[in-house]
Order: structure tokens, then C-alpha cells, then sequence
């Protein structure tokens, strides 16, 4: 394993779950469960811009690469990378010594 291959520094943020006034659950990232920051590898999958509903949207994928830790990452949780907020689209895969997972943002 390369140790220059992540080269990108990202932080991992798990929500608090609060509840809301009909029963059900919202992501509270105010207050966080618990935040992580590791070096990971990021790479643009694909980046489009769309019309949808009379407004322009531009969407960014990333795939992301790091070294297997103790956290576990879900698709509630957020990611931090240079200063703006991703969300997880895909579950991620984990393999021997690395973790493999989508991250995206609609802007």
C-alpha cells in the first residue's frame, strides 16, 4: 500500500438522531455522535449539470478510499472534504485493510 496515495485529509461526521413532533427521527449535525478525520484517497467519478424543476443543479461524485478504522460509516453520515459537506450515497465496502464508498453533493 501506498502511504502517497492518500494524499487528501476528509473527517467523518455521525449525526446525533433527535427526534421530531410527529414520532420520527431527523440527523441533528449540530450536535455529533462522534467526527473522525483520517487521510483518504478522492477521486471525481462524474460531475453534471441538470435542470430539474426550473432550476439549475450542478452534482459532484466522488469516490473515496481509506485505510480500514474502527468507525463505522453509514450513509447517515456526513463528510467534511476542502471545506464543503458531502453525503454518503453508497454503502461502504470493506475490504482487507481499505473501505470503499461514493460520497456527493447538489449544489
Amino acid at each position: 500500500m501506498r502511504p502517497t496515495k492518500y494524499n487528501k485529509r476528509i473527517t467523518i461526521q455521525k449525526p446525533t438522531k433527535t427526534g421530531n413532533e410527529i414520532g420520527g427521527w431527523i440527523n441533528n449535525y449540530n450536535t455529533l455522535e462522534w467526527s473522525y478525520t483520517c487521510w483518504a484517497s478522492v477521486v471525481v467519478m462524474n460531475g453534471y449539470k441538470k435542470l430539474q424543476y426550473g432550476m439549475n443543479a450542478n452534482e459532484e461524485v466522488f469516490e473515496v478510499e481509506m485505510r480500514k478504522r474502527l468507525v463505522n460509516i453509514d450513509v447517515d453520515c456526513r463528510i467534511v472534504y476542502a471545506g464543503n459537506n458531502y453525503q454518503v450515497v453508497s454503502t461502504p465496502v470493506i475490504t482487507d485493510d481499505k473501505v470503499n464508498f461514493q460520497m456527493s453533493r447538489t449544489i
